[in-house]
């Protein structure tokens, strides 16, 4: 009688652990891609990041003009050797500008979908890209907005060994044009 009791108990957790975890709103699916898979040192290439939007959401643009509104997405990168940022976080797509009367403010927000590019130059083999993003999505339907806040990291990216000039004995030829062995 005691050990079903306390399989009962444990049952019943379980089922209350399951759904709690199934009213955790993700209403954002982010997602990574690089514009080319092959580089050589010196090389700009551009992390591409995509996000889904579940229908009646939008997400808030990286550029805005106001100091305290809703929060729009930031992209930031941890400093390595292996790269540099080139440029700004650009925004592609469909922006809607649009005053918001609870933030007595004009809002830029992306609805289905958005996407960010950020170019980069590349300065070593094996370049380590990672760092986090943050965002505020809200819903059309009731006004809830959720934020949203994680890591990510760049792998893929091969780097082409630069191939090198093999040197020998320079001399000239009897016309005086110059003369080299390769070795």
């Amino acid at each position: 009688m005691r050990h079903k009791r306390h399989v009962l108990i444990i049952m019943g957790l379980l089922c209350f652990h399951a759904a709690i975890q199934g009213q955790i709103l993700q209403p954002a699916q982010w997602s990574f891609d690089i514009s080319e898979q092959e580089v050589s040192i010196g090389d700009e290439l551009e992390l591409i990041f995509k996000v889904k939007l579940d229908d009646t959401w939008h997400l808030y643009a990286n550029e805005q003009d106001y100091e305290i509104g809703p929060l729009p997405a930031e992209i930031h990168f941890e400093p390595h050797e292996s790269y540099r940022i080139v440029g700004a976080l650009m925004p592609v797509g469909e922006i809607i500008a649009e005053y918001d009367t609870l933030w007595e403010e004009t809002v830029r927000y992306f609805k289905h979908k958005a996407e960010f590019r950020q170019r980069i130059r590349i300065l070593k083999a094996n370049p380590v890209i990672k760092g986090n993003y943050s965002y505020q999505v809200c819903t059309t339907v009731n006004g809830r907005c959720v934020p949203g806040d994680e890591d990510f990291a760049f792998s893929g990216i091969i780097v082409k060994q630069q191939d090198k000039i093999k040197t020998g004995n320079a001399g000239s030829n009897s016309d005086g044009s110059a003369q080299t062995d390769l070795q």
